[in-house]
């Protein structure tokens, strides 16, 4: 019910004592002297002032971009204009006018008569004018957007006496869901004609676009469920039939709600598709996978894993019993259980684990550095075996790069879509080699994988095994893999069915096998097996053209890496690296440069930046910056150089090779002088 307060708004007397009010309160800004005004009145006339109006003609600034917040509230709009078009049927249509304004505060629809409209325009108010809460007037929409429920503003209550003349009253319009506000809806006109009940009209209309708005969420949602229960057949079986696995869906009973054709053909069902529907799952499947099994393994929403032995689908696909891998994973709907069963082949499941745990291999034939002709040989050797298919034997000494061999050459053959699985034959441990490499069934030992585990023989399907160090393989472990190179099967540890694999071989060894053979230690079968493509690999002593291309690549990617401002290695520093002997051949080299690096503090990589120990394997006594030039030619060619860039120590410096402190320690030896001056 509105209250007296409310009524008297419009009482002539009430308004003239507003109208007084206003007047003392802008002129001394004394709120003790204001009384008889509501508080959210005197809020409004605060903020106005606060903003600097103009109280005759008030700036109603107007936002440039109207139609996209028209568009943006299109939906509420669509909703809110035709009761804005019905309460305006019915009203007084010289003396009122209807506003929507949306969450923002931007006037956005106005409707009333043309005249009307053109008497609002000469007050500021058109459709895209701002009175949200930056506006510096504060009016109706203003004071509603401001306090967000609904409010009546008659007459003398407006800051500005332009709007005198005028009432308003307006209302939110509210997402039912989210109680959230998505607009403002308004009715407005001259205050003599105005009414409480105008208030009550705007609350009324903000209600009902409210409701319609729920309603039409509603019916959309509605039409959209009936169109998806409309399609979702065709999804379901369009989305079960692209999966490249078998897909069976089961109740808690067994009974198929859901299979695709992998499926009936992965378990070999000579049925059509309907006659599938309704069947017990359990009569395709061996005897010793129950409901009770799946339920107890996937209450607690686990996925169940299950190697799956099937005759019936051996009887159609002709493989003898068909090994199979399932997950079963638990889908609850409304209290009752159903299932997921997802079927593969064993060996595919593997060759995708091995594909992810063992990539097809990183290293190319052009990431391989070198340009001696040793080197170059070596390439033009292992190219021609990746063109084939023949067991690979990689011969070289420690760090001399067998496993980048290894990997180039799987990456150039027909298997480098496969996956590149390496095994360091010396760095499993004895009692665990023979199930790394050919795997294990469940319960093959104390500590096995429940589940079992397949090898990297089996993970390497359709790849390349590489054996690094088989000479450090165990004797007897030789004998298991010959009769898998021989069969080109493999049986698990406690298994009694091979596994057929296609995997190409790839060993390195830096030992010499023909000894080992001679000590009994490599067996001699074995090695005609694995040596029918030798490649020997020089060490790094054999091919002194490569020393300043490799120790210039390592040092690119280290400076990358340490971002240090170093140009490059000194002329003596690399006369060093050339003349050394690299036991530990690349490895060693890239160690050797990565350490220096690190230590460097000047312009240039010198001799002092590498270790001791490998300064004084090189000189062994002599002398390396005598190496090409006598003490006496040193000083005629730094002598020369001075003279040439015209005694300028820095170009000369680079132009020799040298960092500013050597060729200053050069200088200061050999006692050269400028103008009969020592440098120093």
């Amino acid at each position: 019910m509105l209250t007296d307060d409310i009524k008297n708004l419009f009482n002539p007397q009430h308004v003239k004592y507003i109208s007084e009010m206003r007047d003392k309160y802008f002129r001394t800004r004394n709120l003790k002297d204001i009384v008889g005004v509501r508080p959210d009145i005197l809020m409004g006339w605060q903020e106005s002032y606060e903003h600097g109006f103009d109280d005759i003609y008030p700036n109603k600034p107007v936002v440039r971009d109207l139609q996209r917040r028209l568009e943006k509230n299109a939906q509420v709009m669509h909703v809110a204009i035709p009761y804005m078009k019905k309460i305006f049927s019915f009203i007084d249509h010289k003396s009122f006018w209807l506003t929507f304004m949306h969450t923002e505060g931007v006037i956005l629809k106005l409707i009333g008569t043309p005249k009307m409209l053109e008497e609002l325009k000469a007050t500021g108010l058109i459709e895209g004018s701002n009175r949200g809460e930056d506006a510096p007037y504060c009016g109706l929409f203003h004071l509603v957007y401001k306090l967000k429920k609904p409010f009546m503003l008659v007459a003398t209550e407006h800051a500005s006496p332009i709007d005198d003349n005028l009432a308003g009253s307006a209302s939110p319009i509210i997402d039912l869901r989210t109680k959230k506000v998505l607009g403002y809806i308004g009715i407005s006109g001259h205050w003599w004609d105005s009414h409480v009940h105008t208030l009550g009209m705007a609350i009324i209309a903000g209600e009902a676009i409210s409701q319609a708005l729920a309603l039409q969420t509603a019916n959309r949602k509605i039409l959209d469920m009936n169109k998806s229960i409309k399609n979702i057949n065709r999804r379901l079986n369009t989305t079960v039939e692209s999966v490249d696995s078998g897909l069976v869906y089961f109740d808690d009973k067994g009974n198929i709600k859901t299979i695709n054709k992998n499926a009936v053909q992965l378990l070999g069902i000579q049925l059509r598709h309907e006659a599938i529907l309704g069947k017990n799952i359990f009569n395709f499947i061996d005897n010793k996978l129950t409901i009770d099994k799946i339920h107890c393994h996937t209450n607690k929403n686990e996925i169940y894993h299950y190697d799956l032995l099937t005759p019936l689908a051996a009887n159609v696909i002709g493989k003898g019993e068909y090994p199979l891998y399932v997950t079963i994973q638990n889908t609850i709907q409304e209290d009752r259980a159903e299932y997921i069963m997802i079927i593969k082949k064993r060996a595919e499941v593997h060759q995708t684990a091995a594909k992810i745990v063992y990539p097809t291999g990183s290293f190319t034939f052009e990431d391989i550095i070198g340009q001696s002709e040793e080197m170059s040989k070596v390439k033009r050797l292992a190219q021609m075996a990746a063109q084939h298919d023949p067991a690979v034997m990689i011969l070289g000494e420690s760090g001399t790069g067998k496993e980048l061999f290894a990997q180039a050459i799987h990456h150039a053959s027909n298997r480098a879509k496969g996956p590149f699985v390496a095994i360091n034959c010396g760095a499993i441990p004895r009692t665990l080699i023979e199930s790394e490499l050919f795997g294990y069934e469940k319960g093959a030992f104390t500590g096995a994988d429940k589940n079992g585990h397949p090898g990297k023989f089996e993970l390497a399907d359709g790849g390349t095994v590489f054996l690094d160090e088989i000479g450090d393989m165990p004797y007897d472990v030789q004998i298991t893999l010959l009769r898998v190179l021989q069969t080109r099967q493999v049986l698990r540890i406690g298994g009694t069915k091979p596994i057929k694999v296609n995997v190409r071989i790839i060993s390195a060894t830096n030992k010499d096998l023909d000894e080992e053979i001679k000590n009994k230690t490599f067996r001699d079968d074995l090695y005609y097996r694995l040596n029918v493509f030798t490649i020997p690999l020089p060490p790094l002593r054999e091919r002194k053209g490569d020393v300043e291309i490799l120790a210039k690549y390592f040092f690119s990617n280290y400076q990358k890496i340490y971002n240090k401002k170093v140009k490059g290695f000194s002329r003596e520093a690399l006369q060093m690296l050339n003349k050394y002997d690299w036991p530990g051949n690349i490895r060693q080299l890239e160690n050797a440069v990565d350490r220096a690096l690190i230590v460097c503090q000047t312009e240039y990589i010198e001799l002092e930046d590498f270790s001791n120990k490998l300064i004084t394997e090189t000189n062994r006594g002599e002398n390396i910056e005598s190496e090409k030039l006598t003490t006496k030619s040193d000083k005629l060619v730094i002598l020369k150089t001075l003279q040439t860039f015209n005694n300028n120590i820095s170009k000369t410096a680079k132009y020799l090779g040298l960092s500013r402190p050597t060729l200053y320690k050069k200088i200061k030896k050999y006692g050269i002088s400028k103008n009969n001056n020592i440098y120093s």
